[in-house]
């Protein structure tokens, strides 16, 4: 095949990507624009995708669908819908689906359906890039996708015609559109004992500012393999809060006006989240944006201006707040920011010259890598891999460093204790190592269990089916203090852990078969 795909997909917008005659290029929709809305409105007689359905919303609320990759794979209502979405979902026999009004009769769609209209979309402006009637593609989906999530997603594209190749996450397709694997390849020292060649690892920060989350990744490369450190997602602040901001200072800025309140109906506030979604924008590329509203309330206009330093100063609490969970993220891989080499901004609200500024300003070592515009980045990087499985020439002759990664955390602690340590997060890829120190409860008992087990959030008490392996540590001495525990997981996907205690002169090694993870 002489052509391969790469989509974006996530709660707000996606973004697809060609990769032909190994270049990479992410292409347009119909209406011009690289990134399109990820909304759907049900009509009477048609379905409507993408800008289209995101500019009727006003009219047609209650039929349009937002945030759909939010509930898809879920069996329950985790509360991450909005309470202002007029068309919410409703769970049926563990089943997410939308009651909509199709001419005189209500309709339960499935939020399956809804992803693949969007799919279909997509596969629309794919076919216009080739002929060929196979659509090969990699799909990048966020962090914080489930199993459930991710196999809601395959089946989605799937039936919009798509052949899917494999998903991959947020920060793997981030460090694939800067080649950064092949940059790392010979990234070697030779200065150890007997001429050692040891891999000298890139720290690489991804920042992912999307509009429902911000994503915080730290991201290990080296020997042309990455390892994904540490990856925390936070939903109190995004690109929505952003948008927000602006609302309540344009609604204030009328109120002193006109003395009437635009957010006393769902209308009149949905006119001026629009606006306010369109000035941010425009800010990001322009140094004062102009606003416009026709009839905001009661029948009256508004009209204003914002430049960018008056932005920049109503949302740098915000701003801060995402840049805060890239500073936690790499607390908590063990590193500081000195340690960072490379950083990369993905999703549109990255955009913002502030924002840029600011993550600069956070990490003076690190090489800011912005040549690809943030929102496009993601799909650009899914469809540099698409190329990679299909064996096509890329700029940088290659094969491809990708390997299987784990689909649920990894987790380890003494039975009885309330303390999980993390051994390998979710989309950790085979071929890593992790070493562990257990502390054993005082008073020292005369033995204990060692439980592994994986999900997707350390637990007090681990599922049955959760748990890989327990093993009965016996014979420890009073002067036992700790457990050291040396994890590896090879490239087969099976899991070689030795368990030591020194004072008890306790040594034992055991395999987990792969397969569950």
């Amino acid at each position: 095949m002489s052509v391969a795909f790469g989509i974006y997909i996530g709660c707000s917008s996606c973004c697809i990507a060609v990769s032909k005659d190994g270049k990479v290029e992410v292409v347009a929709n119909a209406a011009g624009d690289r990134v399109t809305p990820a909304v759907v409105a049900f009509h009477d007689m048609e379905v409507v995708t993408g800008l289209s359905a995101k500019q009727g919303i006003i009219r047609h609320g209650a039929n349009t669908v937002l945030n759909v990759l939010r509930v898809v794979g879920t069996v329950e209502d985790e509360g991450m819908c909005p309470s202002s979405m007029s068309c919410r979902p409703n769970w049926d026999s563990g089943q997410p689906r939308y009651s909509v009004q199709r001419g005189e009769r209500m309709v339960q769609i499935s939020a399956d359906e809804v992803l693949t209209h969007i799919f279909s979309l997509l596969k629309e402006i794919a076919s216009a890039h080739t002929s060929e009637p196979e659509l090969p593609v990699v799909i990048a989906v966020p962090a914080w996708s489930s199993e459930g999530t991710i196999a809601a997603v395959k089946k989605a594209a799937s039936k919009a015609a798509f052949t899917v190749l494999t998903t991959v996450t947020q920060p793997a397709a981030a460090v694939l559109t800067y080649d950064l694997l092949n940059d790392n390849k010979h990234n070697t020292c030779c200065s150890f004992p007997f001429h050692t060649r040891v891999m000298l690892g890139i720290q690489v920060v991804v920042l992912h500012c999307g509009g429902t989350t911000v994503v915080g990744s730290v991201v290990e490369v080296a020997g042309g393999m990455l390892t994904l450190k540490e990856s925390i997602t936070s939903s109190t602040v995004a690109g929505d809060t952003l948008t927000d901001v602006l609302v309540q200072h344009f609604a204030t800025e009328f109120y002193k006006k006109y003395k009437g309140d635009p957010l006393e109906n769902k209308r009149s506030r949905m006119k001026l989240y629009n606006a306010a979604e369109n000035c941010k924008h425009v800010l990001s590329t322009m140094g004062t944006a102009q606003v416009y509203v026709e009839s905001l309330w009661e029948g009256v206009d508004f009209s204003t201006s914002l430049s960018r330093a008056r932005f920049d100063g109503l949302v740098m609490a915000t701003l801060l707040a995402f840049l805060q969970t890239a500073k936690e993220a790499v607390q908590r891989s063990g590193l500081t920011v000195n340690h960072i080499q490379k950083i990369i901004l993905t999703g549109g609200s990255a955009k913002i010259p502030r924002l840029q500024q600011l993550v600069g300003e956070a990490f003076p070592q690190a090489e800011f890598l912005c040549t690809v515009p943030p929102d496009e980045v993601l799909a650009a990087g899914a469809s540099t891999e698409a190329s990679l499985l299909l064996g096509q020439p890329s700029h940088s002759p290659t094969t491809s460093s990708m390997v299987p990664a784990l689909a649920a955390s990894v987790f380890c602690m003494i039975l009885g204790s309330e303390n999980s340590e993390c051994v390998f997060s979710r989309g950790t890829p085979t071929h890593s190592r992790q070493s562990l120190n257990l502390a054993l409860p005082s008073p020292i008992p005369s033995s204990c269990s060692v439980v592994i087990y994986e999900a997707e959030e350390a637990a007090n008490q681990p599922q049955e089916e959760a748990v890989l392996v327990q093993v009965n540590v016996t014979s420890l001495t009073t002067d036992s203090k700790l457990l050291k525990m040396d994890f590896h997981l090879k490239s087969d996907g099976s899991l070689h852990v030795a368990l030591q205690e020194p004072e008890a002169k306790i040594n034992r090694t055991f395999i987990i078969e792969a397969g569950r993870s």
